[in-house]
């Protein structure tokens, strides 16, 4: 698959970060974009480190297969920290969109506010 854009039909790693299309094709797939399920998973893994744990799980449980399904396809997204800007909020909410043709692009996320007002104090 390297540097190739064929859509892959399997996957390496933990399901824990996969999107609601991946875990459901039939329901969530009709508009499937690899690079979208790539966006799902760099906002879960921000909100974990914010977080400090797994955002779908009570801190320190295990996740299974089956419970990870049912709280990503069919559960209410990650309620997100009160104290946490609404910038980086909005930026959560922008990669975690269920339909994966309402979540952003890269392109997209770069010009964020979040990512944006970053960039500009770095400089």
């Amino acid at each position: 698959m390297h540097r190739t854009l064929d859509p892959y039909n399997s996957y390496v790693g933990t399901c824990a970060y996969m999107s609601p299309e991946r875990f459901d094709p039939d329901t969530y797939g009709g508009n499937y974009n690899g690079y979208a399920d790539y966006i799902w998973s760099l906002g879960l893994t921000l909100l974990e480190l914010y977080m400090g744990h797994f955002p779908y799980l009570p801190e320190g449980q295990r996740p299974d297969w089956a419970t990870l399904m049912c709280a990503i396809c069919f559960g209410e997204p990650p309620c997100l920290p009160e104290n946490a800007s609404e910038y980086f909020k909005n930026f959560i909410e922008c990669c975690m969109q269920k339909d994966s043709s309402k979540r952003w692009s890269a392109t997209q996320l770069l010009s964020h506010p979040f990512v944006r007002d970053i960039e500009l104090k770095s400089t």
